[in-house]
């Protein structure tokens, strides 16, 4: 049942054939909802989430029955001394309580990792996204690119044999058809590489049309990018924090151990040879005079020490790491506007002016075809800038715990709940 209970939930999770291109949102919730690493993250917290109830437990009481001085030369079972007794150890140190919270703050550490993991993956849908994009636009341009050329060739190929062109123009005219014909086929199979492991993600099969992801393009409020806001929501440091916080709750816990426990005990008494009961009562206590614990507060204390350097040395790095992804997200996001407002209208004009002059004869076809590559070449890298600016604000957005890419997916505040 087991079984089939897990089969039909991961049908359920395969996304459904779609008609419309795929938009971003949509991409987001799949990964989300599908992927097997939120999953397994998930059952880190509840199994955390167990233990902690364990930790703070009690042990149980035992119930002690001894039956003796029986057999022999004092007769059968009804002449033995039975004893009937109820045992209990109490925690004085308060050691349970602190396994708890110790236990606790490690299911802590583990509900940091899933909001981590999430933001991880969400930024490897989007970028898996922008890539599938950015490759079918490639493609579509290249495939453009050849037809126009094959025409041109074509074209040229009936004023050679009409003999009203030299058959080096041909030959020019043949290479750049060719070299269209195999960038073409080298864009589509990329297009369908990155649209395989864009449905890798999610496990399922490739959703065909992405659409623009253009809500990534979109300029984020410069003020919120400030490094001591990136410290505050990275989620990386978040668990480093709370490693730390559990290393602590680590060492009150050994202390408390080192604390003895007491073991109480009541119960009755019944003496065979003459039918007469008595009450007992009993406490134990280790005398905590060779083993105090002292060793494991020792390795407990170094632990957390550990885990404070290796928490400054990923605020360093998230420095560094910040400073980097700044600079790229400024600089595609330059490369963008001056390709977007700019260079590409500029290549656009010069390209309907080529054409207008090449139907009034005042232009070659060889040199309409030279334009008219520049053209497609600046396109291609308008298309490569947007989708470089779309990948630097991803890296940006999941270095804050990824805002932007949760409220696409529709993941709230608590989604780390298990």
């Amino acid at each position: 049942m087991a079984c089939s209970a897990l089969l039909a939930s991961a049908a359920l999770a395969q996304p459904a054939p779609r008609d419309a291109p795929l938009d971003l949102a949509t991409a987001l919730q799949w990964a989300a909802q599908s992927n097997p690493r939120i999953g397994a993250a998930r059952a880190d917290v509840s199994a955390r989430l167990g233990e902690a109830r364990q930790a703070g437990l009690w042990d149980n009481p035992s119930l002690e029955a001894e039956a003796e001085d029986f057999g022999g030369d004092r007769g059968d079972i009804g002449d033995a001394d039975v004893t009937v007794a109820v045992r209990q150890t109490i925690p004085l140190g308060g050691d349970r309580r602190r396994a708890r919270e110790a236990a606790e703050a490690w299911a802590g550490v583990e509900t940091a990792q899933l909001n981590a993991e999430i933001a991880s993956l969400l930024g490897d849908a989007a970028t898996a996204f922008v890539d599938a994009r950015a490759a079918q636009e490639t493609a579509r341009v290249r495939a453009e690119l050849q037809d126009l050329a094959e025409t041109a060739a074509s074209a040229i190929r009936q004023r050679v044999e009409a003999g009203r062109s030299s058959p080096i123009d041909l030959d020019r005219a043949d290479i750049l058809a060719a070299t269209a014909g195999i960038e073409a086929a080298s864009a589509l199979t990329e297009a369908r590489r990155a649209g395989l492991a864009l449905a890798a993600i999610w496990g399922g099969a490739p959703a065909g049309e992405v659409a623009p992801p253009s809500v990534l393009v979109n300029n984020p409020e410069l003020s919120a990018l400030t490094p001591e806001a990136m410290m505050r929501r990275n989620p990386d440091l978040a668990v480093a924090q709370q490693t730390s916080r559990a290393r602590s709750e680590e060492i009150a816990r050994e202390r408390a151990e080192a604390i003895p426990d007491i073991t109480v005990g009541a119960g009755i008494r019944r003496y065979g040879s003459d039918n007469e009961t008595a009450y007992l009562a009993m406490v134990e206590m280790p005398i905590p005079v060779i083993d105090r614990n002292q060793g494991r507060i020792a390795a407990a204390a170094a632990r957390e020490t550990g885990a404070r350097l290796d928490e400054e040395a990923l605020r360093r790095q998230l420095l560094a790491r910040h400073a980097a992804a700044y600079r790229r997200w400024s600089d595609a996001q330059q490369r963008h506007a001056a390709l977007s407002e700019s260079v590409l209208p500029a290549a656009q004009n010069a390209f309907s002016r080529a054409s207008l002059a090449y139907r009034e004869g005042a232009l070659q076809l060889l040199d309409l075809l030279d334009v008219q590559r520049t053209y497609f070449d600046t396109r291609i890298q308008a298309i490569e800038a947007r989708a470089e600016l779309a990948r630097a604000a991803i890296e940006l957005d999941v270095l804050f715990g990824a805002p932007r890419l949760k409220q696409l997916a529709g993941i709230a505040g608590a989604e780390a709940n298990p």
